[in-house]
């Protein structure tokens, strides 16, 4: 049995909630305090921390280096390089190394959906992914994978050469039972297919709105606890439902910064790569994706390691940066949202981990909830 194939335990034990102000710095006191009256030496700042819990590790240069945990370092970091989305432009530039990530699209570009493939593709690697999906439950996100399953079959029987008339239900056909009237043995096929392939790999949490970042930190530490260390992604960051904050329903900026710097500090806890997807204000729907566009939270600007946006090709057109009437464009960005597929870039804005800004492109095609790699615009 791999690291990965661990069963996660359950019933999972209930979250415990983190003071919501954050951990109070206690103070240390200064060497010459410490000294005793027989004349014992000083104490280093790291004993004297030793009788009192600190929300911090202190390192000396020499002790980091010396004791080879540099080296240690390195080895660890290293070995993400080979933790892949499964999106083969994508992968070329941005391995999947341990930080916070912010995913934010307007509607209907499939935020959701690019989130969701990647899970899968990762899971189809062997990794552990916990994908909390708290706005869709289990039965539309998982028949989301085997209408996309349904795709890729047939692609793969076009790209050989031959004709096909194999069915590409969309996950809304499936949910109705459409698929399992029409076209039985194939539904049955697609599912053995994809469960062969992604295992128990993915853990699927739908929350109906009532998730706190407290039950998702507790999640996650019961499953570390196992020996795993997962990829958690977050749909989405806005419906987090909020934690009292000083005995308090906070305002929405406040609760959502309280979420992303949670997220972070369970990221850094864990060593883990964490997914947070974050809707877009409506003022920016015409405008490429910028920091601005983030939704009622400056934390993600400053938190995040990694933030992507997703947005439609068409706003870098020169025709669209050429007209000046919003109605055109609006006219515009309407029929590159019908179109199948949509063209779709994903553009990194922050990045900690290699080059500081780049894009993607992809071409979604929305009834098949099917991203594809693609160097077209």
């Amino acid at each position: 049995m791999s690291k990965n194939d661990k069963t996660i335990p359950e019933p999972f034990p209930p979250a415990k909630a983190p003071n919501a102000t954050g951990p109070v710095p206690q103070q240390v006191e200064k060497p010459s305090q410490t000294a005793t009256a027989q004349g014992q030496a000083p104490a280093s700042p790291q004993q004297a921390a030793q009788q009192k819990p600190l929300p911090f590790a202190m390192t000396q240069a020499g002790d980091y280096f010396h004791t080879k945990a540099f080296d240690a370092d390195i080895k660890r970091y290293a070995g993400y390089a080979s933790n892949l989305t499964g999106y083969s432009n994508l992968d070329k530039i941005q391995p999947l190394y341990p930080g916070l990530y912010a995913l934010g699209a307007i509607s209907s570009l499939g935020k959701t959906t690019f989130a969701h493939q990647l899970a899968d593709q990762m899971a189809a690697q062997g990794q552990m992914v916990i994908y909390f999906s708290l706005e869709q439950n289990r039965f539309e996100i998982f028949s989301k994978s085997i209408a996309r399953s349904f795709f890729k079959t047939q692609l793969s029987i076009l790209q050989s050469g031959k004709p096909s008339t194999y069915p590409t239900p969309s996950s809304i056909d499936i949910r109705r039972g459409k698929v399992s009237k029409d076209n039985p043995a194939e539904l049955a096929q697609e599912i053995d297919r994809y469960t062969s392939t992604v295992k128990n790999h993915i853990l699927v949490v739908d929350g109906a709105f009532n998730v706190t970042i407290e039950d998702i930190i507790g999640l996650v530490d019961a499953t570390v606890k196992t020996g795993v260390k997962p990829v958690v992604i977050v749909d989405y960051l806005q419906i987090v439902a909020p934690t009292l904050i000083n005995q308090r329903i906070p305002d929405t900026k406040t609760a959502i910064d309280h979420v992303v710097h949670s997220m972070k500090v369970m990221q850094s806890k864990y060593d883990i790569p964490v997914i947070a997807i974050s809707s877009l204000n409506r003022a920016n729907y015409l405008v490429p994706v910028d920091f601005e566009s983030f939704k009622e939270s400056g934390g993600i600007e400053y938190t995040a390691d990694v933030v992507w946006g997703l947005q439609l090709s068409v706003l870098h057109s020169p025709d669209y940066q050429k007209e000046k009437a919003i109605t055109k464009q609006r006219e515009m960005i309407a029929k590159a949202k019908k179109e199948s597929p949509r063209k779709i870039e994903l553009c990194c804005l922050k990045n900690r981990y290699g080059v500081a800004s780049y894009s993607v492109l992809f071409d979604y095609y929305p009834a098949n909830d099917f991203f594809m790699p693609t160097d077209k615009p």
